[in-house]
Formats: C-alpha cells, sequence, structure tokens
C-alpha cells in the first residue's frame, strides 16, 4: 500500500469511527446542496470543467480509484472534455458528524453515444464534505466499481468431464464434480460451491467476482491444473488424479 492509500485509508477509518459514534441524518436542505453539489461535479468531469472542482474541493482533495490515490493539483491537470454523459445518479445517502458529511452515492454509467452495449454499468462513490468558512467542500472521494456477475455460457458433458478431479496446492485439495450440465467445486475441509463457465476454460463462482479459475492444459489438450487467479495474484493448482 502506498503513502496515499494509506493516508485515505486512515481519514476514512478516523471519519467511521467518528460517525459511528455521533453521526445523524443531515438537514434536508444540506442534503439537496450537496447532491446538487455532486451532479455539478460528475458534469464537469467529461466537460474538463477545472473551475467546478476547484471552487468545490478542498485544497487537500484527494480521488482515490482502483488503488491510484491522484491529489487534487494532479486530478485536475488530468481533467479534459471527452464527450461523454455525466453519471446518473440513482441512490444518494448522507450522515452528518458536525462539520463534515459523509456521502454514499450510486450512479449508472450512461450508454455511449455511437455505441451498441449490453454493459450494465454502475460505480459507488464514498465522499467526505466538510463545511469551510460557511462552504461545503468536497476533500475525499473513493470511487469503486459495482461488479456483477458475469453471463455464464452453457456447456455441455463432453466439456466438463475433462475437469473433473482432484487438484492440490501445497497441503490443501479441491474437487471439481460435474451433476448433470452442473458443476461444483470443494476445497479440503470447506462446504462444496457452485462454478459456472464465464468461458471454455474459465470457471468463476457466482458473487465471488474477484476470482476467476483458469484451467491449464498441456500439449496435447489435456487438463493439468488451474489457477485462482484473483485481482493481484495467481495460485496454482496441479492436478493429482488423471
Amino acid at each position: 500500500m502506498n503513502r496515499g492509500s494509506r493516508t485515505s485509508l486512515a481519514l476514512c477509518i478516523a471519519l467511521t469511527s467518528a460517525a459511528q459514534a455521533q453521526s445523524l441524518p443531515p438537514d434536508p436542505q444540506i442534503v439537496r446542496t450537496l447532491r446538487h453539489n455532486d451532479e455539478l461535479l460528475l458534469e464537469a468531469v467529461h466537460r474538463g470543467d477545472r473551475e467546478t472542482w476547484r471552487r468545490l474541493t478542498t485544497s487537500d482533495f484527494m480521488y482515490v480509484e482502483e488503488g491510484h490515490v491522484s491529489r487534487r493539483a494532479e486530478f485536475l491537470s488530468e481533467l479534459a472534455e471527452d464527450g461523454y454523459k455525466a453519471l446518473i445518479i440513482v441512490a444518494y445517502e448522507a450522515q452528518q458528524i458536525g462539520d463534515t458529511v459523509q456521502v454514499f452515492h450510486r450512479d449508472d454509467v450512461p450508454q455511449r453515444a455511437g455505441k451498441q452495449s449490453t454493459k450494465d454499468s454502475h460505480l459507488l462513490m464514498t465522499e467526505t464534505w466538510q463545511r469551510v468558512d460557511g462552504e461545503w467542500r468536497l476533500r475525499l472521494v473513493h470511487t469503486d466499481r459495482i461488479r456483477r456477475n458475469p453471463p455464464a455460457i452453457a456447456l455441455n458433458p463432453q466439456d466438463i468431464d475433462p475437469w473433473v478431479g482432484t487438484y492440490r496446492n501445497g497441503d490443501a485439495t479441491y474437487r471439481i464434480e460435474r451433476h448433470g450440465l452442473k458443476i461444483s467445486g470443494q476445497r479440503s475441509g470447506k462446504q462444496p460451491e457452485i462454478l459456472e463457465a464465464e468461458a471454455r476454460d474459465v470457471l468463476f463462482q457466482p458473487d465471488n467476482l474477484y476470482v476467476r479459475k483458469v484451467v491449464q492444459r498441456d500439449a496435447g489438450g489435456k487438463v493439468t491444473g488451474f489457477v485462482d487467479r484473483d485481482e493481484n495474484s495467481d495460485r496454482l493448482w496441479t492436478r493429482v488424479d488423471r
């Protein structure tokens, strides 16, 4: 974790602890003001409107996305007109702690002009607003993409049967089974889990979208193992039965 990430995490923890102790629903007028400000900021992102972001943020503003922390100067320098429509706020929640308001809003990504897609994309924004000299200023934004299950493909028994077997990683084993056209996996000492296929040799567990099981084959096409691949690392399971 880099220094910026540690700083923003510490700030979030401190604010969350304070909120648990004394948070209150803010005045409805404050919520309306902050939501209006957020709508201005979401529009300004795509217009390259640096002045709006400069006016509505604190001097130590930070923007956190996918583990990357942008300080105010860096964030402003990267704003540019891109022609896209602004995100659409579909849910908005706020809690107030003194002169600080913690905001959560879920946003839909509108369809891009001229592009056809079945993508169902949503973002969750966690924000810290503070009243500075009587005006509300945005101090921290953390953006997280809301992950959805990918579409599963239908497989026949001939597709699934080559995977069926026992795999080992260190002292742990993992067993893949077929039940009709359904697939299950079970790690030693754990409960069985449902598996679905995203592609011919890519399996996933519904609602555990950080991990994919990528089937490994030798030059002859025989299954030799699979890799548990999350966003940061691979864990190899080697087949121990043939």
